[in-house]
């Protein structure tokens, strides 16, 4: 992704209309150059108006990611534990984009943003469906030179981190849904995937996705199969997105520093507390069977429990499916 394009959405986040002349003249490039960027923009999943005379406008304007911003909003004590937050336009995936650095450097602490993700994954791999500007899309790099005890349990730890910032924004009714999903009045407002690289011993990097979305219109709603909501449908006023992240990146590493610390978190309760999907019945689809029955929380590991014709078995993978076969 070119830088120019990068600068053209910054120009028009603002909401207003802007001419093809003067952006032309910004942007130092031609106006068909201009015309072309913003069919690109628009693939991306922006809804830009043109009129003829007055120029380009985004429908509504749209918050850019800032590092400055974000940082500003951090705490002394989060900073020590955030060495580096990089802020990309465009990329793949941020959590591929992390694993790339830990090629050449040491990703403890680091953060990448992206504004745009081509290749964003769920589990599963699933593709993750967030257009331009519409979610906050991030993954957080680290380094446990000794495993923990609770290291089993840390999607469900993030799981938590992820509910208590949301909470934090005065946003209610969040459940969680093994092993790593989000959920506001049952529907999906995020995920997490997270990918190991290491020792089970230790030392183990880890590089944890969160994708939450942020502002979603009907239509892209109407593409994911799934029911979904966003941050800015539950909340009275609008929360800056940079703030948001601030808020997120405390709560995660506020975890992971208590866990590279191995101290009692006691945040399994917690994760009980917000299990949306206790004494339901369901399927767990594995890849070679579906187990039926009902769930029943998660032991102190954080596997699946499920009683199948009275018996309580345990689960450490899977896709929970409430629909119950007929």
């Amino acid at each position: 992704m070119k830088k120019g394009h990068a600068y053209l959405l910054s120009i028009l986040s603002d909401g207003q209309f802007h001419s093809g002349e003067v952006l032309a003249t910004h942007l130092n490039i031609s106006r068909a150059a201009i015309w072309k960027s913003i069919r690109l923009l628009e693939s991306l999943g922006l809804n830009i108006e043109a009129v003829r005379g007055k120029g380009y406008c985004l429908n509504q304007p749209i918050e850019l990611f800032s590092e400055e911003k974000i940082k500003k909003c951090l705490s002394p004590r989060i900073k020590k534990s955030c060495h580096k937050i990089d802020v990309l336009f465009k990329t793949d995936s941020t959590n591929s984009n992390l694993f790339d650095q830990l090629k050449n450097e040491t990703i403890h602490g680091n953060v990448v943003l992206a504004e745009y993700q081509s290749q964003g994954r769920g589990r599963r791999g699933n593709k993750w469906i967030a257009p331009l500007g519409s979610g906050i899309t991030l993954s957080v790099g680290w380094r446990f030179d000794i495993v923990p005890k609770t290291f089993s349990q840390l999607s469900l730890y993030m799981g938590v981190a992820i509910a208590r910032a949301l909470h934090s924004e005065n946003i209610d009714n969040i459940g969680l849904k093994w092993p790593n999903d989000i959920v506001v009045k049952n529907k999906k407002i995020g995920g997490i995937l997270i990918e190991i690289r290491g020792e089970t011993s230790g030392p183990v990097d880890v590089v944890i996705g969160i994708g939450l979305n942020y502002e979603l219109n009907e239509e892209i709603k109407t593409q994911i199969a799934q029911p979904v909501t966003d941050i800015c449908s539950h909340t009275n006023q609008r929360i800056s997105r940079n703030a948001m992240v601030a808020t997120l990146l405390s709560k995660v590493f506020e975890v992971l520093d208590s866990m590279q610390n191995d101290q009692s978190l006691n945040l399994l309760d917690e994760w009980r507390v917000l299990d949306c999907h206790s004494e339901r019945h369901a399927k767990l689809l594995l890849p070679n069977e579906v187990i039926e029955g009902v769930l029943k929380g998660v032991d102190d590991q954080g596997a699946l429990l499920i009683s199948v014709d009275g018996k309580i078995k345990s689960y450490t993978s899977g896709e929970i499916s409430l629909r119950v076969a007929s």
